[in-house]
């Protein structure tokens, strides 16, 4: 009797009991162990007499050998493949973790901007446009959302510091962030208790509203609640700081439309009538008091202890019109009973100051990442086998198990493990093959095997010639396919490293083609294994079977064993053995084609047996009692193709699900990216490049971020002669979307940034000189809106990159050598501050917005001073990013006091102009609110709106009155 199942045991202890015998060993250890046992029962059994029987027990050591050598090769693509399935796996649980923090931080970010109910429509805006160009980073170029909702019924509060111009003028930089930080933290906190939505910074202005993004019936009573907590909030600061810090508060209630407008640097505001009239209510109120409009009153509960209003509302205009009369509230009555008092709230400011921090918030998410890995590992679950479950029906999947893996079975049909979607299919089975070359490495070696068998048993049918022919031709597709590794050995590899010789260049590109293309693998694995079948069976098909028959009916009439001369049965099965298990490492060969070659073998092989040589077969040696030879032979062969067959479709399953893994990964990637894309774009439109950069970095919860500037340009430009109602709005949020395109022109080293959109007012600055950084909230916008495209074909300005002449212009020289290179900031803005007026033309003479016989045709205002600047970002959970500064109040006062379509500088930005050959006409003296009479100058400019020359006549404060009467008679004309 002959070992039955001696290939399948030995196979098995490799795939499933890798146990070691000695401490650090392998499986291998007790395969080798296994097969001495084997081959020394063979010994036992064949009772060794002759020198025949000697090469028989060697053959069959040699098929003992490679089928140990063939598991300790299919061990190392088992271990290569696992190493696989866990990178796959890990990064798909770290990509996993990577898209829960983007999402977690693009919501922080969207949060720090807008309300909840407008960062869906934002979020989703954002990631379509990614999808669209993901080379541009300025969002909506292509056609421009307008994020805007109505909210009837709120209340409004505007609040502001009084002589917060001394404040800037006396005290250091990191001093006045402080304080302003600790101050509109507080707020913050304030608001978060009293269910109020602070709306946005404006130097030493607070504003917030009740009633959004939800309404409650109490909106009046928590704004006044709101302002007095306030109040009392700047009275402990100024104990606390030894400085004069004073509030003038103004609460009215009516409708609003909120949202944020532009292309770059959003920032919620809110809009309407009733916001103007909470201006007017904070302007003309008194310190430590809030000012209420009678509507307000009428909403308030009668808890407040209130007096007439200010004289200076009774005869504001705008008050008037709306028939509103006002109240002063001084504070609660003694009697009020708040029990969710803000004092006695568990999340303190010192609590909020040192437990939350705005870095923490937009720390790097790969750094978070890494950190919820390390947690995910500790917890991952040991000693359960995923991939070895059966499938269970969905219903009685565990919610908490609905993970990759069973979203690969919703993807992939039970049977042979193939994926629903053909394209999938397709695309895993025209994936690299990088182990081919082991693969034909291994059918070598089963020929060499093969040939010493042959050798070793003497068969007098053996053809040698033709069986080293066919070992050659199997030779050949190893060396081919081995051929750019070992070129590439021991040489770098770089595009450079490529042969001279033009046929090693062609072996190489077979190389590549064998691993890369199915269509090369297939035809290929089909053809060795058939030669290999061949060289298999070949003294079978080279046998006489007359003689056979012969030697066979001789043997059986004189009571002898039969001399098999042309092959020994059990010798050839081995031999085919050896060939099916091959199947096991071929890997880049679709499964159903890799069972049809082991079907087809194994059919060939017993139709060998039953059919042709059954007289020959049927006389060997059987495996078990009462079981015949031929069958024996049969069931030996089918043992071991099941054992293929399982390992085939495990295997099958491994890869299958480390390629979904992968396609999950990329998904993830992808999603991220996307996130990762959008926070870069939110990130750099609530801070400067500069300063988001700063703080990505984990910085200390109480550490405050500051800069001084020695001179940098400031400039605000006021859009006058709109309504703020919804048609005003979209012009308005155009007209700043053309503004906003225009940055990108300003890029360069004396960069213009824009700091954010005050209602109708654009505030910009140029030398906030810093390191070079690439700002992410614009970029070359590509147009296609059709407004524009008319504006680009006729108009003087243009909305994509401009020439050099349309924008810098030309002459424009210092006439002093003294002057100083920092100048060039007052120049560079100064010249955007004419290509807005420009844009602002354009858009009247086309009628893009309004028709051109309406009276809401909008002017601009623009007033630019220089000087020292102030920079700072106030709040921790919504940062804002500010400059202050007498620089700052001037060029405020400058557009304030300024004429229409006119561009008001200062005496000493005027100086500089001047210096540069542009014309600065002298307008008179202009009182500053604060400072005083100052002397103020107009900038020149012609119909064209060009910039006219300067010469030593125009010195004289002659020419003023006629260049401010032209621009009236401008304004009179259109």
């Amino acid at each position: 009797l002959v070992p039955s199942y001696d290939h399948v045991v030995i196979v098995l202890i490799y795939l499933m009991f890798p146990i070691a015998f000695v401490k650090n060993g392998r499986a291998y250890f007790l395969g080798l162990a296994v097969s001495l046992f084997y081959f020394g029962y063979m010994a036992l059994i064949d009772k060794i007499t002759t020198l025949d029987k000697v090469w028989e027990l060697t053959a069959y050591g040699a098929y003992l050998f490679f089928l140990n050598m063939l598991c300790m090769f299919l061990s190392r693509f088992q271990e290569y493949n696992m190493r696989s399935g866990i990178l796959s796996r890990y990064q798909v649980v770290y990509q996993n973790l990577v898209f829960q923090m983007a999402m977690k931080e693009e919501k922080a970010l969207l949060d720090s901007i807008i309300p909840v109910t407008l960062a869906r429509s934002l979020q989703d805006a954002i990631a379509s446009h990614i999808e669209e160009d993901p080379s541009n980073l300025m969002p909506f170029t292509k056609t421009r959302h307008l994020f805007m909702e109505p909210h009837p019924e709120v209340s409004i509060l505007e609040a502001d510091m009084v002589d917060f111009t001394g404040l800037t003028t006396t005290m250091e930089v990191s001093d006045l962030v402080a304080i302003l930080h600790e101050l509109f933290v507080s707020f913050d906190l304030a608001a978060n208790h009293n269910r109020a939505t602070r709306i946005k910074f404006l130097g030493d202005s607070y504003t917030c509203v009740t009633g959004i993004p939800s309404y409650f019936p109490t909106h009046a009573n928590a704004c006044v609640n709101q302002a007095l907590d306030m109040i009392e909030i700047s009275r402990e600061v100024s104990k606390r700081r030894n400085k004069k810090i004073d509030l003038r508060i103004g609460v009215h209630s009516g409708e609003i439309l909120a949202g944020i407008i532009g292309l770059t640097k959003w920032q919620f505001d809110i809009w309407s009538k009733d916001v103007d009239i909470t201006n007017r209510l904070e302007s003309s109120g008194l310190p430590g008091m809030v000012h209420i409009s009678s509507r307000t009153l009428g909403l308030l509960d009668n808890h407040y202890v209130y007096e007439e209003g200010t004289d200076t509302a009774k005869l504001d205009p705008l008050l008037q019109r709306s028939n509103l009369s006002t109240y002063l509230i001084r504070s609660r009555l003694p009697n009020f009973d708040d029990t969710d008092d803000l004092e006695d709230d568990n999340f303190s400011l010192n609590d909020y100051r040192f437990s939350f921090s705005f870095s923490q918030d937009y720390e790097d998410i790969q750094v978070k990442a890494q950190r919820d890995m390390i947690l995910e590992v500790e917890h991952m679950p040991v000693n359960r086998v995923q991939t070895c479950k059966i499938r269970r029906p969905m219903h009685r999947i565990a919610k908490e198990d609905i993970n990759e893996e069973y979203r690969f079975h919703l993807e992939s049909y039970y049977l042979f493990t193939t994926f629903r979607s053909w394209r999938m299919e397709w695309s895993f089975n025209k994936m690299r093959d990088l182990l081919m070359k082991y693969s034909l490495g291994m059918m070598v070696f089963a020929g060499a095997t093969i040939i010493t068998m042959d050798l070793l048993v003497k068969s007098e049918a053996m053809d040698y010639t033709m069986l080293f022919s066919l070992f050659l031709l199997i030779l050949l597709p190893l060396l081919l396919a081995s051929y750019k590794k070992l070129w590439l050995r021991g040489r770098r590899l770089s595009p450079i490293t490529q042969p001279t010789f033009f046929l090693s260049r062609w072996f190489i590109k077979a190389s590549d083609l064998i691993e890369k293309s199915v269509f090369v693998r297939i035809p290929l694995a089909i053809m060795v294994l058939f030669l290999l079948y061949v060289m298999s069976s070949e003294t079978v098909f080279s046998c006489d079977i007359a003689r056979l028959e012969l030697e066979i009916i001789n043997s059986e009439l004189h009571n002898l064993r039969p001399q098999m001369l042309c092959f020994m049965p059990w010798g050839v099965t081995y031999a085919v053995v050896i060939v099916l298990s091959l199947m096991l490492v071929i890997i880049g060969i679709p499964l159903i084609i890799k069972l049809g070659m082991g079907l087809a073998i194994l059919g060939s092989h017993v139709i060998t047996v039953h059919a042709y040589y059954g007289f020959a077969f049927e006389r060997s040696q059987t495996t078990n009692i009462g079981v015949t030879s031929s069958l024996a032979h049969s069931w030996y062969m089918v043992a071991f193709f099941i054992v293929v067959v399982v390992r085939e479709g495990y295997l099958n399953y491994i890869l299958k699900a480390s390629y979904f893994m992968s396609m999950c990964f990329e998904k993830k990637h992808e999603l991220t990216k996307v996130k990762t894309r959008t926070i870069k774009i939110i990130m750099a439109n609530i801070l400067p490049t500069h300063v988001a950069e700063v703080f990505k970095v984990r910085r200390r919860s109480d550490q405050l971020y500051y800069e001084n500037f020695s001179q940098v340009a400031v400039m605000f430009a006021t859009i006058e002669n709109y309504e703020a109602d919804k048609s005003g709005l979209r012009a308005l949020h155009e007209m700043i979307c053309y503004f906003d395109e225009l940055l990108v022109n300003y890029q360069s080293w004396y960069k213009i940034e824009k700091i954010k959109v005050m209602g109708w007012t654009y505030l910009a600055a140029c030398g906030l000189h810093v390191d070079h950084y690439t700002d992410f909230s614009v970029s070359v916008p590509i147009s296609t809106n059709r407004e524009s495209d008319k504006l680009q074909k006729s108009g003087s300005v243009r909305f994509a990159p401009m020439d050099g002449d349309e924008i810098m212009v030309k002459d424009l020289h210092p006439t002093q050598a003294t002057t100083n290179e920092d100048d060039n900031t007052i120049l560079v803005m100064t010249e955007f501050a004419l290509n807005l007026l420009r844009i602002l033309r354009d858009i009247r003479s086309k009628g893009i917005f309004f028709e051109k016989d309406s009276k809401l045709t909008g002017s601009l205002k623009i007033g630019i001073a220089h000087g020292p600047v102030m920079a700072g970002v106030v709040g921790l959970s919504k940062p804002h990013y500010d400059i202050w500064g007498h620089t700052v109040n001037m060029a405020s006062r400058m557009t304030s006091t300024g004429v229409r379509d006119g561009i008001h500088v200062t005496e000493s930005t005027a100086n500089v102009l001047r210096d540069f050959n542009i014309r600065c006409t002298y307008r008179g003296m202009t009182f500053v609110k604060g400072v005083g009479q100052v002397p103020t100058y107009l900038v020149d400019l012609d119909e064209n709106l060009h910039f006219q020359q300067h010469s030593p006549d125009n010195d004289s404060h002659k020419g003023s009155i006629v260049s401010v009467h032209w621009l009236d008679e401008k304004r009179a004309e259109r």
